[in-house]
């Protein structure tokens, strides 16, 4: 897999299960406890989407850089787990994805 491929990746913080302020260490651990759930032999796109998680956020400036410049565009469960952690199937109000999709 290529990292044109891995594009879609949206939030590599919920991927990995650590804070969007979690330090190098704190990723590493999580990466590596990630990795041990779904090694490539039994999981193999469920180890890609932590191993290029773990790319995009290993150190300061990579996860600067993914703050400052990932452009891609949401998928429809990051969209609804950004609208509520306890989501109900319903219809959003058009404000509320609006606000989550960053418009203004």
């Amino acid at each position: 897999m290529t990292g044109r491929e891995t594009c879609s990746m949206i939030d590599p913080y919920r991927i990995l299960g650590v804070e969007m302020g979690a330090n190098d260490e704190t990723i590493r651990a999580a990466y590596l406890a990630a990795i041990r759930e779904s090694p490539p032999e039994r999981d193999r796109q469920r180890f890609e989407s932590v191993r290029a998680a773990y790319e995009a956020i290993s150190d300061h400036r990579r996860r600067l850089a993914h703050q400052l410049f990932d452009r891609s565009s949401p998928s429809v469960d990051d969209v609804l787990h950004a609208l509520s952690s306890d989501f109900a199937p319903a219809l959003p109000s058009e404000q509320r994805v609006l606000r989550v999709l960053g418009a203004k």
